[in-house]
């Protein structure tokens, strides 16, 4: 059996591509709009990021692929000759799913009707109709979660992470589909299971700034059991720390190490029926990419997990202040009926300045001495730090921005720095 060839997108616009002829060529859609650059074909599966729309109404935040029937269309008169391969694998959007799963086939027409401004010519709301009854008719049990649609963020609360987790730990132990590498079902138990007794992690606004920072200048990290929270947790940021709107990260730990997923928000700007649909069937989170570490594992400064690792050395170093969350009280008589202990969901913060000058800045390379006539800002940067036995282990430390110079000298204005508060948020606590 010949293996169907990888789906390929464009690296500049993130568009999945068609293919004319053999060997293929590669082409935008004919109907995407794009700047008039060539395609950069790459592999879909090396993107985090693909810019799909659902295939039966063209809505840009697609959920699921289905399988159906081989629809061709052949266009007639001027344009005769043109053949349109919209192939068996198609792309719904929640709304569209909802009306499918719900047997009105018909309201997908009209969303369909209406995107394309097309409510005055009923032959081709007749034309639409035929192509989707082609598809739906022949189609194949089940479906896969789209996990590369770029979600409009949605906040989660300290609050809500046991609901979060567990409706997570719920569609890994489901029947729909994922295409990622998390596709078995022997990952995606241990995933579950992982999850169910996961450490709950909250990072405040303050503190994701300053982890996004310090990810963009990580160095190489080797991965070492001390180095985590928890033996498996979930950690969610207040917002996403990344262009690839990672928003949480889990670990879990197996027989050699532990595995790594990195997630995006999911139903952003959907509401009603869908929404509630796709809370109760996926949740709030969608994997997105994933990595097996082991033990001394070294993790480039670069890698995916950066924010994740950045995060986990900000605590290590004790500059995170760990308080408790409320939970909701549904969430704790969900748990008491089912004979679970009330989860405790930890809300990670800046450690309030004790004071003090760094011992940065009293011995680095360049230290100007005590002629220097003015201050100037150091700005952030991780350092090395011996630690473990006999101190012969090495550690990235996080150097937070610091006033160099002679505590009376004024300060140089020619030099940009970010500085962080450590306030507390009342609205996570007392909400």
């Amino acid at each position: 059996m010949i293996a169907a060839p990888e789906e390929m997108a464009c690296r500049i616009c993130l568009s999945p591509l068609n293919t004319l002829g053999t060997p293929p060529t590669y082409v935008h859609p004919i109907q995407l709009a794009t700047d008039g650059h060539e395609p950069v074909p790459v592999p879909v599966s090396q993107l985090d990021t693909v810019r799909r729309h659902c295939d039966f109404c063209g809505d840009p935040y697609p959920t699921w692929t289905l399988v159906g029937g081989q629809v061709t269309a052949v266009a007639i008169g001027a344009a005769a000759g043109l053949v349109q391969n919209f192939g068996q694998a198609w792309a719904a959007c929640a709304t569209c799913q909802t009306h499918i799963d719900d047997g009105r086939n018909h309201k997908v027409v009209d969303r369909a009707v209406q995107a394309f401004g097309l409510g005055d010519h009923p032959e081709a709301r007749e034309r639409i109709e035929q192509l989707h009854r082609a598809f739906l008719d022949a189609r194949v049990p089940g479906r896969t979660l789209i996990t590369t649609t770029a979600w409009p963020a949605t906040a989660i609360t300290a609050r809500e992470l046991p609901k979060v987790r567990d409706r997570l730990a719920r569609f890994y132990r489901g029947d729909d589909r994922l295409s990622t590498a998390l596709a078995t079902t022997g990952t995606r138990q241990h995933l579950a299971a992982g999850l169910d007794r996961a450490g709950l992690f909250w990072i405040d606004g303050d503190f994701t700034d300053l982890a996004e920072y310090a990810a963009e200048k990580l160095p190489d990290v080797t991965i070492s059991r001390d180095l985590m929270p928890s033996t498996d947790g979930l950690l969610v940021w207040s917002r996403p720390v990344t262009p690839g709107q990672i928003t949480a990260a889990s670990w879990t730990t197996t027989s050699d190490g532990w595995h790594l997923v990195n997630y995006r928000t999911i139903g952003g700007g959907l509401d009603g029926a869908p929404l509630q649909r796709l809370r109760e069937q996926v949740g709030w989170l969608a994997p997105t990419s994933t990595v097996q570490v082991h033990e001394q594992h070294l993790l480039p400064g670069d890698h995916p997990a950066a924010a994740l690792t950045a995060t986990w050395l900000l605590i290590a170093q004790q500059a995170a202040e760990v308080t408790t969350a409320e939970v909701d009280k549904a969430v704790r008589k969900t748990y008491a009926r089912t004979n679970r202990p009330a989860p405790e969901v930890r809300i990670v913060r800046i450690r309030a300045n004790r004071g003090g000058t760094p011992s940065s800045a009293r011995s680095t390379p360049g230290d100007p001495g005590p002629s220097q006539t003015s201050r100037f800002w150091v700005s952030g940067h991780w350092r090395n730090q011996p630690y473990g036995p006999g101190r012969a282990l090495r550690r990235p430390v996080y150097i937070s921005p610091f006033l160099r110079g002679p505590d009376d000298a004024p300060i140089k204005l020619s030099t940009t720095v970010r500085m962080l508060s450590s306030h507390r948020p009342m609205s996570e606590d007392h909400d």
